[in-house]
């Protein structure tokens, strides 16, 4: 069972972007007599469908993932006429909470013999509560499929909603969203062994406005009427999804190399995170294909724009006719190592890979997700059982303890006492050869790095790239400083959480002019190692933003005790958070979860004259360090 599990793609968990999908909001949990909460999509006329996909939509909260936002605890799915009438209801789900293999999973419906319908609607029965308190419930879906062999009927049909209002996030909840054909699930891949390309990066260009051209030789003339692009994985995590993928795009269509015939459609796209992008056309016969993107991505002002694409297909009446075509550009960067030791080059756009697995049509890739459900209900009913035989067997060797119990009473008490102490013991070897290896090695390689970084800066002058692994450098060697401090939890020469914050604020304040203020009772404040992380993980992020959107020319950190509690202030000259922006749920989210982690009070003061102060009051006897003998 493992071993098929492998084969089959995962839930992912990260966020892929793109369109959220449709949702209605609702101000109780089932309808009133006579009211009914659903939501419907209707094609034009009679279509046989054959297999329906619901896919649930997502959402991110301080408590984390939440990978079935908006789903009904109970809803039935129904196949309509053109009235509305049902012509055959597929599934009564529910309770959807209780499914302990179910979150994130499509819903799959195979519909055999297929039925002729005009229609897919689903009826919540009873919703979720989505805010505490009873204040609101929502009926949410990422995205609809209704089959017809390989053809969504579905695709791009206007969805309805009755018996709840609009959500208050255009920009993520739509109805038009619904059937986007944009999933958080990612691209339609499965794994197959080990691949050695990721896709084809362009040079970074300077502005975005830098056309990138594409060459495609099909061989032949082929007939063709729709061109399928392939966003890039993001590279880091610091880089949103959808990186590399074009604003803009020209395509060039001609049967022969430098004739007159050629054929242009222009192009506007939107950023469509980890989802393919169908773009259609007229029936084309053609050979030759220019791709130029004409404004390319570019999302942080001091990084240079780029175009990266993971794979381009050709869709005609004999499927995808560029499998296999050359690829050329004038704008590339040749063969460049990608993460996990693989490349970026023009041959894997046409190599009918994904970054992660080979790419199947959009049917088989939901059924290999029915298909790993399916796999893990039977895991965890196996595990279950398993659980089940243990306990009787534990329950048995624990009636015959009983009679042993009054010889090893003794035993029972000293034994595990014996085996905490060295079992500690033997953590803090442990913890202690870790924190010098990464301090020893990591630490080192990395100083190299930096100092590799600023010779390169002297000879051959500065540069955003130089300036870029610079930074990086030390904010990672400052990471590693964290974690070594924090696997170093007692002994003398362990710093305190004071001067800690003094350390990292001169290695990453290092570009701004700064000061590092405390008084005496704050140089003596030492927390556990939980509230420490949350703490320094609060702190470095604070000092990243800083140093990212501030604009600031110096900073102030100023610690210190006051009633039981630890303060600590960032203080900056900068642009200050615009009113509006602060209102944003995502702003500063970061530093709310760990000031909410280490129940500590957090506020903010900002305007554009007096920059911003970042405010976090830690109470100490909640998270104080307690001696090593005593932990």
């Amino acid at each position: 069972m493992e071993e098929e599990l492998r084969k089959l793609p995962l839930i992912p968990i990260e966020d892929h972007g793109g369109s959220g999908g449709m949702a209605t909001i609702h101000t109780q949990s089932e309808p009133a007599v006579g009211q009914r909460f659903s939501i419907t999509v209707k094609w034009p006329e009679l279509q046989p469908v054959d297999m329906v996909v619901l896919v649930p939509a997502r959402r991110y909260t301080a408590q984390g993932l939440d990978a079935q936002y908006g789903v009904p605890d109970e809803f039935e799915v129904e196949l309509i006429d053109a009235n509305g009438e049902v012509l055959r209801r597929l599934a009564r789900e529910g309770p959807v909470s209780a499914d302990p293999v179910r979150a994130g999973h499509p819903f799959v419906y195979q519909v055999d013999p297929p039925e002729n319908s005009a229609g897919l609607r689903v009826v919540a029965r009873r919703l979720r509560e989505t805010k505490p308190g009873g204040e609101e419930w929502v009926h949410a879906w990422s995205e609809w499929f209704a089959f017809d062999g390989g053809v969504n009927l579905a695709a791009g049909i206007a969805a309805m909603g009755e018996g709840g209002g609009q959500p208050s996030a255009p920009w993520q909840w739509s109805d038009a969203f619904l059937t986007d054909g944009q999933t958080p699930l990612g691209l339609p891949e499965l794994p197959e062994g080990d691949h050695a390309d990721v896709g084809w990066l362009s040079e970074g260009r300077p502005s975005a406005d830098k056309t990138v051209t594409l060459e495609i030789d099909l061989g032949r003339v082929r007939d063709f009427d729709r061109i399928r692009l392939f966003p890039a994985k993001r590279p880091t995590s610091d880089l949103p999804s959808g990186f590399g993928f074009p604003r803009k795009l020209s395509v060039t269509m001609a049967e022969q190399r430098g004739a007159g015939n050629l054929r242009v459609r222009e192009f506007s796209l939107r950023n469509p995170g980890h989802n393919p992008v169908e773009l259609r056309l007229e029936p084309q016969q053609a050979r030759f294909l220019k791709l130029e993107a004409t404004e390319l991505w570019k999302v942080f002002e001091g990084y240079p724009a780029f175009l990266a694409l993971s794979e381009i297909e050709l869709l005609g009446p004999e499927g995808n006719v560029a499998a296999g075509a050359g690829v050329r550009s004038p704008d590339g960067m040749g063969n460049v190592v990608a993460p996990g030791a693989r490349y970026w080059r023009a041959a894997s756009l046409t190599d009918r890979f994904g970054p992660e697995g080979r790419i199947v049509p959009e049917r088989d890739w939901l059924m290999a997700f029915e298909k790993r459900r399916i796999l893990e209900r039977k895991r965890h009913e196996l595990l279950g059982e398993a659980a089940r035989i243990e306990r009787a067997w534990r329950n048995g060797a624990m009636w015959g303890l009983i009679g042993l119990i009054g010889i090893g009473l003794g035993l029972l008490v000293w034994l595990p006492i014996r085996y905490r102490v060295r079992e500690r013991r033997e953590l803090e070897r442990v913890r202690e050869r870790i924190a010098g290896d990464l301090h020893d090695e990591v630490g080192s390689n990395l100083g190299s790095i930096q100092m590799f970084a600023d010779l390169a800066e002297g000879r051959s002058g500065p540069s955003d790239e130089l300036k870029r692994i610079q930074r990086i450098a030390a904010e990672t060697v400052s990471a590693v400083r964290d974690i070594v401090w924090l696997l170093r939890p007692h002994g003398a020469h362990r710093i305190g959480t004071a001067e800690h914050l003094r350390e990292t604020a001169s290695i990453m304040l290092e570009p701004l002019q700064w000061q590092f203020l405390a008084d005496e009772e704050a140089w003596q404040v030492e927390l556990n190692d939980e509230a420490s992380r949350n703490l320094f993980l609060y702190y470095r992020e604070a000092l990243h933003n800083l140093l990212r959107h501030s604009k600031a020319k110096q900073a102030t950190i100023h610690v210190s005790v006051d009633t039981g509690s630890f303060l600590l202030r960032i203080s900056d000259d900068g642009m200050g958070i615009p009113e509006a922006k602060l209102e944003r749920a995502s702003t500063l989210r970061a530093l709310r979860q760990r000031a909410e982690a280490l129940a500590a009070n957090f506020t903010v003061d900002t305007s554009e004259s007096a920059g911003t102060k970042l405010n976090l009051s830690v109470p100490i006897e909640l998270h104080r360090a307690r001696d090593a003998a005593g932990a």
